[in-house]
This record gives C-alpha cells, structure tokens and sequence, in this order.
C-alpha cells in the first residue's frame, strides 16, 4: 500500500526525502514477505540516492544497515556463510555511518554494537568496546528526559548484555518489561539477544543468565 501510494504522489513530493526513505522501508519489508530480490534491490538503491543527496543520516543509514542485515539472516538461513559475512560487514558499516552521523540517535548505535559482538573477530570486539559507552551515554540522555519508553529500557538491557553485566542487565530487564506496550516488543528484543547468545555461544562463552533473560522476554508475550 505504502508503494503503491508513492506512485501515485506527484513528482515534488515523491523527491522528499522522508517519503524516499519510507519507500525504501516498504520495498524492504514487502521482500521479507515475498523473498524478492528485486525489492530488496530497489530498497538500497532507493535509500543509497538519498545518502549520496544528503550524506549520511541516522534515519536513512539505519534502514540500509536493516537490509544489509535482513539479507545477512537470508544468506545464514540458507548456508551461504561466506556471503553472509559479507552483508554483516556491510550492515555493520553502515549503522556505524548512521550513528556517528548523530549520535543522540541510539537505534543504529546499538545494531552497531550488538553486530560487532556477533562478528566477534578482534578487531569488531575492539570496535564494540570504544562505540558501546557513547552508545549508553546518548540512551541515558533519553532515560533522563520525560518520558522514556521501552525501547529506552530495552536498548539499555542489550547494552548490559554486551557488556557482559548480569546484574545490570536483570536491573533493565525489570524496566523494560513494565514499559511493555506491544506483544512485539519483547519479542524483537528476545530476537535479538538470541543472536547475540547464539554468537556468544560458538565462542564457548556462558549465556545461561541471557537465556533467562530471554526467557523472561518471550514468556511476557
């Protein structure tokens, strides 16, 4: 519906920049539903004319890192690991882009640093170690605002988890879980901390508190 009714806008306001990037998050989500390559295709290209046009920005550098990794998962699900690393390096790179761009904008901070932690080669942990206190810093400058919701509290317990504070982490858990608005949002962040367990998990490093974690999480759904 979403491209269907930018084809129908008229030409000046189809340049705008907030609706190119909400066409580019459309094509994107309606590959994942349809497995369309060429949706996918049209997602990035749409989305990096915008970037060459304006620079990179927060907003549009954060929906190239969220195709780079939709087509990451893509490749791992079907065991194309080679690929696969390619499109994480990618999608790494490009949230990095859209957080230094802005960094009061946490969202891509935080795919930034939980996908480094997944790579987990020695120079991506180097990198998750130096952006992971200035992602928290611009998490807590929400928090201290007047009305922090829960992806406030739930980015800040993902921070604990690469951070690798057990007791922090169960501190934000309880945050986030009474900040619950939708059945989805748990269950995007449990999504998420499974990767990061899964990850963690082939380097021999113990997840049995993030699998409680995880567990609280899903069980709130």
């Amino acid at each position: 519906g979403m491209i269907a009714l930018f084809d129908q806008m008229p030409r000046p306001l189809q340049r705008q920049i907030l609706v190119r990037e909400q066409l580019g998050f459309a094509y994107n989500r309606r590959a994942g539903v349809n497995n369309d390559d060429a949706d996918r295709a049209s997602a990035l290209q749409t989305l990096k004319e915008v970037e060459e046009q304006q620079g990179a920005s927060s907003e549009t550098c954060g929906l190239i890192g969220r195709i780079y990794k939709d087509k990451w998962s893509d490749e791992l699900a079907n065991g194309n690991q080679r690929h696969a690393l390619g499109h994480l390096t990618k999608a790494i790179a490009a949230y990095t882009r859209g957080f230094m761009s802005d960094q009061r904008d946490a969202y891509p901070g935080i795919n930034a640093v939980t996908l480094l932690d997944i790579k987990g080669d020695e120079a991506a942990l180097k990198q998750r170690t130096r952006l992971l206190p200035v992602v928290r810093f611009a998490v807590e400058q929400r928090l201290g605002g007047s009305e922090p919701d829960y992806w406030d509290h739930a980015t800040m317990l993902e921070l604990a988890v690469l951070d690798e504070n057990e007791e922090c982490a169960f501190e934000h858990l309880g945050d986030a879980l009474a900040a619950v608005r939708e059945q989805w949002e748990p269950i995007t962040t449990a999504n998420n901390l499974k990767l990061i367990a899964r990850a963690r998990a082939t380097r021999n490093t113990n997840t049995s508190w993030l699998q409680e974690i995880i567990q609280e999480l899903e069980a709130k759904h």
